[in-house]
This record gives C-alpha cells, sequence and structure tokens, in this order.
C-alpha cells in the first residue's frame, strides 16, 4: 500500500477545508405548536404572549395552530389590527385546523382570532422571527 506524498496530502486536505467552509450546515425547521397545545381562550390573557417570549422563531419553521373548527380561527393582522383586536384588512385567514402557518422571512408577525371577542380575552400573539 502506497502513501500519499505531501503535495497530495495538502491538496487532499486542502479541499476538505474547503469543503467544511462551504457547504452550509442543514437547518432544520421546527414545528412551534401555539401555546404548546392548543389556540383557544386563555386562562390569563398574557398566555400566549408568554409562551412566544420563551422560544425563538427562525424563518424556515412554522406555527402549528390546534383548534376546535367553528369555534376559533387564526388571522395575521397588521400591528394597528393587533392592537385594536380587528381584522378590517387580514393578510391571512385560517379556518381549517391545523392551520400550519409557515415562518419564511425574518420579521414580526401578528396573529389574533377573529370570533367573537376572543382577542380582546387574550387569544393573540406576535412573533419575532430571526434569519434561519
Amino acid at each position: 500500500m502506497g502513501t500519499l506524498g505531501a503535495a497530495a496530502m495538502a491538496t487532499l486536505l486542502t479541499a476538505v477545508v474547503l469543503l467544511t467552509v462551504h457547504v452550509p450546515l442543514a437547518t432544520v425547521a421546527t414545528d412551534h405548536v401555539v401555546g404548546g397545545s392548543m389556540w383557544s381562550i386563555p386562562l390569563r390573557d398574557d398566555l400566549y404572549m408568554a409562551w412566544s417570549n420563551n422560544r425563538t422563531f427562525y424563518a424556515g419553521d412554522n406555527l402549528v395552530f390546534r383548534f376546535q373548527i367553528g369555534f376559533y380561527d387564526v388571522v395575521q393582522v397588521s400591528r394597528r389590527e393587533y392592537e385594536d383586536c380587528t381584522t378590517d384588512d387580514p393578510y391571512n385567514n385560517f379556518r381549517v385546523p391545523p392551520a400550519v402557518v409557515p415562518l419564511d422571512y425574518k420579521g414580526v408577525r401578528y396573529y389574533v382570532c377573529s370570533v367573537g371577542n376572543y382577542c380582546k380575552l387574550g387569544l393573540k400573539f406576535h412573533v419575532t422571527i430571526q434569519q434561519g
């Protein structure tokens, strides 16, 4: 069995280093089940924000909303609509569970429930998405 010469070994080592540096690590998307279980009227009005604040969200992740069809929905809204609990001009509306919402870009997104006064009862939250 032959041995590699110094030049061949240096070339091989350089190739390995270049591949290691230039091949991005694969990231695995995370499915975040909103609230930890079900999207429903919370016992505390800050429950969903506390849940959101204790997690890190990356572009490429998904929000998963589990809720009872006909009793709840999920609406992606503007910051103003979020603060006012209105859905005058929503970006997206999800009425069929489970609603899987891709977080495909960095930034802040706002979600509310448009049924009854559920938003005012705390069925809303926002997420800050980091670059993946």
